[in-house]
């Protein structure tokens, strides 16, 4: 399982890094994740059946998610020492930002949520004007049939606030973003997460939540990928 999420998220790391070009050819994108199922010799029906049992075995997909940060995060720094990549390189340059978060996974449940809401933010005091914010995240446990999770980001300028909401209805990747008018400064950044239903079996995990900034407008939001 570990070998084929790893697949996986490389293959929508490529998606959402390229999303004009597979947002228009939707039949490219799924040649690129039927390859890793291929690659894998299984099937998505037999993929979906592996992530029911791990979304109600956590403690392994905790270790497994462990296992994968650990290689990405060797994979990030080989290729950093390979081609001389400074790191945080300035927005000034026409790079991102990663905007600090306090959490990068959690689990969301009936007896941890707050009128079925669980809040999140950036962890920093936000100066950019214009540009695109962008919220990206992993989740499991979305439960057959879809029982939705309903994701806000918001972006506070001074006197106005951008607010985006979408909904998931299936576990995978998942990218939200909000471009904010060029002559607006932000100044905080926020969102919840809220379960319109809720129950005791109510188990959702998400990982690798970050949140970035971009100097420029960016691409609608993309949808959660198997």
């Amino acid at each position: 399982m570990e070998k084929v999420l790893y697949d996986l998220y490389l293959a929508e790391a490529e998606i959402n890094s390229n999303y004009a070009v597979f947002s228009s050819d939707s039949a490219r994108k799924s040649d690129l994740l039927n390859s890793v199922l291929k690659k894998h010799k299984i099937t998505e029906a037999v993929l979906d059946t592996s992530l029911a049992w791990y979304s109600a075995n956590l403690e392994q997909y905790f270790k497994i998610n462990d296992n994968l940060n650990k290689r990405f995060t060797e994979a990030a720094e080989a290729l950093e020492r390979k081609e001389g990549i400074v790191k945080n390189k300035a927005t000034a340059n026409g790079g991102s930002e990663v905007l600090p978060v306090k959490e990068k996974r959690f689990l969301l449940s009936s007896i941890n949520m707050l009128l079925n809401a669980s809040p999140f933010k950036s962890d920093t005091i936000l100066r950019q004007y214009g540009g695109a914010y962008q919220l990206q995240f992993n989740v499991l446990g979305i439960s057959e049939p879809p029982h939705p999770v309903i994701v806000t980001l918001c972006v506070q300028c001074a006197d106005t606030t951008f607010i985006r909401c979408d909904t998931i209805t299936k576990n995978g990747s998942f990218v939200s973003a909000i471009n904010i008018l060029q002559g607006k400064q932000a100044k905080k950044i926020y969102g919840s997460f809220y379960f319109p239903e809720i129950s005791s079996e109510t188990n959702v995990f998400v990982h690798d939540f970050g949140l970035s900034y971009f100097p420029h407008s960016l691409p609608p939001a993309t949808q959660p990928t198997k």
